[in-house]
This record gives structure tokens, sequence and C-alpha cells, in this order.
């Protein structure tokens, strides 16, 4: 088994994917980040590091509002200007418990400057996807207030720099979109379970996602509440 990257640009199910991942045998961490309502199976070590990279190109709050392929250069190359050390010890301390799993929306920005001193030949990168309607209906509902407009191109952009990455680096990877795992979760375990070679079963997901398979994650009442809260914000603005 190969170690697993995850990489999505934030309320994709990734939680979710990456709780279900671990089920099979990957590490997630020592500890893990956890949000009022959830735990987002994110080493907190990994986050911590993150977070150091992207303050020290002043992008620690700006990469969740817009993608600025400049900052991404930046902590790339950062790896010529700061101290390794820290770096380098959490990525001896994972491979202790190899095999691993790491999942931080941060990622997408940070990678190129992990990938200068991780194994290449030893990762498989999982891209966790979503469709566009659900997530805008998620970022509304967690007071995240955008157009569709701005949530598909946002995410597009994400998409676009993580497939270019993938190609440049030459790395296995494979891709789960949410919607169909919990709206088609067998066949979309069979393709999970064939590209990583590990056997992960429909009971696995029932035990990581605590809602109704076979239904969307953000039904009709979801969407209603979402477009309240949009109108409201519209309105306000214009006030």
């Amino acid at each position: 088994m190969k170690n697993i990257i995850v990489l999505t640009s934030g309320l994709s199910g990734s939680s979710v994917v990456t709780n279900l991942l671990s089920k099979a045998g990957y590490w997630a961490g020592d500890s893990t980040c956890k949000k009022t309502d959830y735990n987002t199976y994110e080493n907190s070590d990994l986050v911590y590091l993150n977070e150091l990279l992207l303050k020290a190109v002043d992008y620690d709050k700006g990469y969740s509002i817009s993608v600025k392929a400049e900052k991404i250069r930046q902590v790339e190359f950062l790896f010529n200007t700061i101290d390794l050390e820290p770096f380098k010890t959490f990525i001896e301390k994972c491979d202790v418990f190899a095999p691993w799993i790491w999942k931080d929306p941060r990622l997408w920005v940070t990678m190129p400057f992990w990938i200068q001193m991780l194994n290449k030949d030893n990762l498989h990168i999982v891209f966790i996807d979503r469709s566009i309607s659900q997530r805008w209906v998620s970022e509304l509902l967690r007071k995240n207030v955008q157009t569709l407009g701005y949530c598909r191109q946002y995410n597009a952009q994400i998409k676009g720099l993580i497939k270019s990455f993938i190609l440049k680096h030459k790395i296995k990877n494979g891709a789960v979109l949410f919607d169909d795992l919990i709206l088609k979760p067998e066949q979309t375990l069979l393709d999970l379970n064939n590209s990583l070679g590990i056997d992960l079963k429909v009971e696995d997901l029932h035990g990581v996602y605590n809602k109704p398979l076979y239904k969307k994650t953000r039904g009709k009442k979801s969407l209603l509440i979402a477009v309240l809260i949009y109108l409201k914000n519209y309105r306000s603005r214009l006030k």
C-alpha cells in the first residue's frame, strides 16, 4: 500500500473519504483537527506546518478566497530558504506509521514544497471532487456566502492546478466524486478498492457517514435554506 495524499479544494466530502480510507489501515496522525460539528481527519501536525508555509508567503487567509498561482511558486521556493528540519522530522514520523494518509485543503498550495522531500514512487494521490450544486449549498450553509459562478470558478482553478501537479510529477492517482460515493456506493467503492488495492465495504462507509446512502447529502430543504441565506446577504449589500 502506497501512502495517500488527498487533494481537494475543500467542502468536498474529503473528511468522510479520509476517515473511510483510514479504516483500510492508513495512519491519519496522533491527533486530528476537529471542528465544532465534525472531525476533519487532518493530521494536526501537518496542518500546523502547512499554516507556517502559508503565513510565510502571506497566503494563510487568502488561499480559501482566491487562487493565486504566484503564491504556490513562492511556497515551492521556500524549500531553498527556510529551515527544513521540522518538515523532515514530520515526514520521518509519518513513515514510522506507514502507510499514512495526508489530508488538508491547504495541500493544493503546499504540495510543490512537500514533494521535494517525499518519495514520489511511494505516493498515490486521491483527488476528491463534488458536484458544484452540492458544494455551493454546503458553502452557504456554513455562511460562506458566494455566487454559484464564483464557487464554480474557484474550484475549477484548483482542480486545474492539481491536475497539472499530478502530470508534472507523474504520480499515481485516482479520483472520487463524493456524490457517486453516496449515491452509488457499491460501484464507487469497487473502483476505489481496485485503484488502491484495499477492501472497503459498504458497511465501512456506513460507519463513517451518518446520513442515508443512495440520497443526496444536500436535498431540497438544504437548498431552500441556502438560497435564503444567499438572498438575505444579497439584500443587505444593497442597503
